[in-house]
């Protein structure tokens, strides 16, 4: 074999490159296919409210949303995104370099603010938007549908209470020494001792576990007893704090400041109500940073205690999925069942949906009798020890519909692990859910282009 040596000592310097992307480039033809009046229609009401959007500078909408649909699809952080837009000709493409006037790559910064204006209702449309389009291009069929749900984890570390009152302590510490350093001289001699904190939460970590449970709680009551104590004191200082001084603070000072006094006696309220009766307090806090987060069983192994919110999710006929517009936490299987196919029909029409089947977690008799005027074929599993049969349907079409059904268990595990549905990387709870409706968004999309490319037929799952 020849080695072949030039270029090895030259010196790279600039050059023009001229690139084709064809039409058939899966995402010209994903662009081509979207209906970008009606996804800026979905997102106009959030795009204009305050009155920035009249005073500030105007805002390219084809090349925003195009950004905002391209990094929803490949799952990408705001600098990555904007560092893949710069280098990447067919991205560039794609959020219309060759259609808008002036076209620029927007700064990470300004990907983020155009993201967080869409309050996640809208983001909830979008997806619902993305489904309309793939039903007028034959993609999905949603006379069939198939319900199961699933949880998002919260962006919180597992919410131990020994975790909690350390953090609780730390807050405590931020607050004694932002006042400190604007020389708030009622804090002078005020001390939150962590260090002594930390070591009783060591202690209580490392108990072995064969410990007896009276000794564990002894241990935990000294470290609860501990962090009481001190942040009550802290609490106690803030009280006389003048509205004027407060407002002179940093805003992040202040936001400390705000939550220790919102945050603090509830919790303590609760950790004692813990130690007193062994059992938790509903409506305990289980984040400092995040409210809107249960703590769920579903019996899975591995997963005895999952923290976050159920989301109901229905794979229609060519692998796309709906999300139910969450209006509760916990989403409760049973209960949910008929609000999901409401939302069904008020999407693609009342006579629409001519299957459905869920497992026998959504059953119950009352919603079978309920649906089964309006559904042609419904098969909501039934518990084994139901001598009944609800469904009126023979042997074979259960069997059908209950290995259909079974097909969306896979599609979950695509939006967990591909599209950022197992955990959320949002800290707010707005940001957490708005990222779960982005995540079936994303996987929309996804498949709109797998369709697109021939990779299904019009009909892509049986039955």
């Amino acid at each position: 074999m020849s080695l072949e040596k030039s270029g090895l000592d030259a010196k790279l310097k600039s050059e023009r490159v001229e690139l084709l992307i064809f039409e058939d480039h899966p995402l010209i033809k994903l662009a081509n296919g979207l209906d970008w009046d009606q996804l800026y229609g979905v997102t106009e009401h959030d795009l204009k409210r305050g009155i920035h959007w009249i005073l500030g500078r105007k805002l390219k909408l084809r090349i925003h949303l195009a950004v905002f649909l391209l990094q929803t699809l490949k799952q990408f952080t705001d600098r990555q995104m904007e560092e893949e837009l710069r280098y990447n000709a067919a991205y560039q493409v794609f959020c219309g370099w060759s259609v808008v006037d002036n076209w620029h790559c927007p700064d990470h910064t300004k990907i983020e603010r155009f993201r967080n204006r869409l309050s996640p209702e809208t983001q909830h449309t979008l997806v619902n938007a993305i489904l309309k389009i793939a039903e007028r291009h034959g993609f999905a069929d949603p006379s069939r549908m198939d319900v199961d749900s699933t949880v998002q984890e919260a962006n919180i570390s597992y919410p131990s209470d020994a975790r909690l009152l350390v953090k609780l302590a730390e807050k405590g510490l931020r607050v004694v020494e932002g006042l400190q350093h604007w020389g708030y001289q009622a804090v002078e001699n005020l001390k939150i001792n962590i260090k002594e904190i930390k070591a009783k939460a060591k202690t209580y970590f490392f108990l072995k576990k064969n410990t007896k449970i009276d000794q564990r709680r002894e241990v935990f009551k000294r470290l609860y007893d501990e962090v009481k104590d001190q942040v009550l004191e802290v609490l106690e200082y803030l009280e006389p704090l003048p509205q004027k001084t407060f407002d002179s603070l940093k805003w992040n000072l202040k936001k400390v400041i705000q939550a220790l006094k919102n945050q603090a006696h509830e919790y303590l309220e609760a950790v004692l109500y813990f130690i007193e009766n062994h059992t938790v307090k509903e409506g305990k806090l289980l984040a400092f940073h995040a409210k809107a987060v249960v703590c769920i069983r579903k019996g899975k192994a591995g997963k005895a205690n999952e923290f976050g919110r159920v989301f109901q999710l229905g794979r229609l006929g060519g692998n796309f999925m709906m999300v139910k517009r969450a209006t509760t936490l916990r989403e409760e299987d049973k209960t949910m069942i008929k609000p999901f196919i409401k939302e069904h029909q008020k999407l693609f029409g009342k006579k629409t949906l001519k299957s459905a089947g869920t497992d026998k977690g959504y059953f119950s008799a009352k919603a079978v009798k309920d649906l089964k005027t309006e559904i042609k074929e419904l098969y909501i599993q039934q518990p084994a020890n139901m001598k009944k049969d609800w469904s009126g349907l023979d042997e074979a079409s259960k069997e059908r519909l209950r290995n259909r059904r079974a097909g969306i268990e896979p599609l979950i595990g695509h939006l967990k692990n591909k599209f950022g549905l197992r955990k959320s990387r949002m800290k707010s709870d707005e940001t957490t859910l708005a990222s779960a409706y982005r995540s079936v968004l994303g996987f929309n999309l996804h498949q709109l282009i797998r369709h697109q490319q021939g990779l299904y037929s019009k009909v892509a799952t049986p039955g």
